[in-house]
């Protein structure tokens, strides 16, 4: 008997101390074994503890992203989830809320406000002569990532103070786009103007399989003599004078 209750009080305190351990685990050595998890982010200048810390410097794909911020929830960890707060700021993008991986290593991502310059988009358009003004700004209600890409979404973006320059220059207002994931799997949205401006838009896209696909129509409001010769440069012209913009692209895998 005293050899079994010297055993407990043996394995009482080295889970004391274990406890203590993980509660004031500095970040920096637990960043270390989770690194092949974290795909291309790179982090840097980490401080704090693994439950509350924050990187000084984050990196994706090779592009500054500012500091990270962070905070894990405990309770979560014992059905073995991830459950976290996120912060990102003092760089092009902006990002503010919650972020959970799952036992099945797929990532839901939770109320999520989003802030970046309209430029960072421009890839997307793949239309060089263009130049994009002003900032996109909006919320992601929640998402599912599984093996890298997006499998499935849900929120609105604005685009403030659009604008864009090149051939010819032109102030577009303000555009909205909301989305959501439908049955059979793809991500599909609307895209308006606000009627503040002097360019009509009505559009949609869908992202499906790491593809996305958009199009829109894009008129001069009261033929507006600007915003007409900013449209020649843009998309098809239509026997109504509008003009139809097609995109087609792929995703990058995330991670």
């Amino acid at each position: 008997m005293k050899l079994l209750r010297r055993l407990f009080f043996l394995l009482l305190f080295l889970a004391v101390v274990g406890g203590v351990i993980a509660w004031t685990l500095p970040a920096d050595i637990a960043l270390r074994y989770l690194k092949p998890d974290l795909g291309p982010l790179q982090l840097s200048g980490i401080s704090g503890t693994v439950w509350q810390g924050r990187a000084a410097s984050a990196s994706a794909f090779g592009t500054p992203l500012g500091a990270l911020e962070w905070s894990v929830r405990k309770s979560p960890l014992l059905v073995r989830v991830i459950d976290a707060k996120v912060g990102l700021k003092g760089g092009a993008l902006t990002l503010d809320g919650g972020v959970q991986r799952d036992p099945d290593g797929s990532v839901l991502v939770r109320n999520l406000d989003f802030r970046m310059p309209a430029e960072l988009a421009a890839p997307a358009l793949d239309i060089p002569s263009l130049k994009l003004l002003g900032r996109i700004e909006g919320r992601i209600d929640d998402a599912r990532l599984a093996a890298g890409w997006v499998s499935g979404a849900r929120g609105t973006a604005h685009w403030r103070e659009a604008a864009v320059s090149g051939e010819a220059e032109a102030r577009l207002g303000e555009l909205s786009a909301e989305f959501a994931s439908q049955p059979d799997g793809s991500i599909t949205g609307t895209v308006k103007d606000d009627g503040s401006s002097s360019l009509e838009v009505a559009g949609q896209f869908v992202i499906q399989t790491g593809q996305f696909s958009a199009s829109a129509r894009l008129a001069a409001r009261n033929n507006d003599a600007q915003m007409l010769e900013a449209l020649r440069f843009i998309g098809e012209p239509q026997p109504d004078g509008s003009r139809l913009l097609k995109i087609h692209g792929q995703l990058f895998k995330l991670f």
